[in-house]
């Protein structure tokens, strides 16, 4: 068994991330006045006046220009994905994991269960606590094998299932400000502010908080 293993994007999503979006960006570019042109006659289309102004433009310098901006452009979203998709390296001894510029390390002895809650990796400690959550882009078949081989306590699901309870404003079984996050949380869910929902579960994860949502809806465990 290898001493390091890695999960994350595959070869193959990485060749394709790199080459396919500066390609695109290149030929979006290169022919952006067509393409202008050919949108600017579409009687709904808004900013009529300046896709008249781009499909005007003429010359080789315009589409080269354009082209380099595209790949350009290419290259910012090919950083962010890279940035933005998380990526482990498990040891017989620890994980590392690596997202948004951030290296978060876990020993293994601190570990209680690893599991998928849908595409989210995430890990208990002894107490129960959830000291990591984030979104994986590898199967779920591939990352249980990987912790196993590495002697990890992998779970097929939470093990704590059953201690969850449905979640209802002023909860009486909830201290004050935990019910007031969690509304927050509710109204961030509602409004489709996934970034904002994410930092509140973190934030309640540090209160002993733990969710599992389902269908917009919050049941909580709390940690004794």
């Amino acid at each position: 068994m290898k001493y390091e293993t890695e999960l994350g994007l595959s070869a193959v999503d990485k060749m394709f991330l790199i080459i396919i979006p500066p390609v695109i960006g290149a030929l979006i570019g290169w022919f952006i006045p067509a393409i202008a042109d050919w949108t600017a006659r579409i009687p709904i289309m808004p900013f009529g006046a300046v896709l008249d102004w781009v499909a005007s433009l003429e010359g080789r310098w315009v589409s080269a220009a354009a082209a380099l901006l595209g790949i350009l452009t290419g290259i910012i979203f090919i950083v962010y994905v890279f940035n933005e998709t998380l990526r482990i390296n498990v040891t017989d001894a620890k994980v590392k994991l690596y997202i948004h510029r951030d290296v978060k390390q876990i020993d293994r002895d601190v570990i209680s269960a690893v599991y998928m809650d849908g595409k989210d990796l995430v890990i208990l400690s002894h107490k129960g606590k959830e000291i990591f959550r984030e979104q994986s882009e590898s199967k779920k078949e591939l990352v249980s094998n990987v912790f196993r081989q590495h002697l990890y306590p992998w779970k097929d699901h939470d093990p704590f299932a059953s201690r969850y309870q449905r979640w209802v404003a002023n909860h009486p079984q909830f201290p004050q400000d935990v019910n007031a996050l969690l509304s927050a949380r509710e109204r961030a869910i509602e409004e489709e502010e996934a970034e904002e929902a994410k930092v509140l579960r973190k934030d309640l994860a540090e209160l002993g908080v733990v969710i599992h949502d389902e269908n917009k809806r919050q049941y909580v465990r709390m940690i004794g």
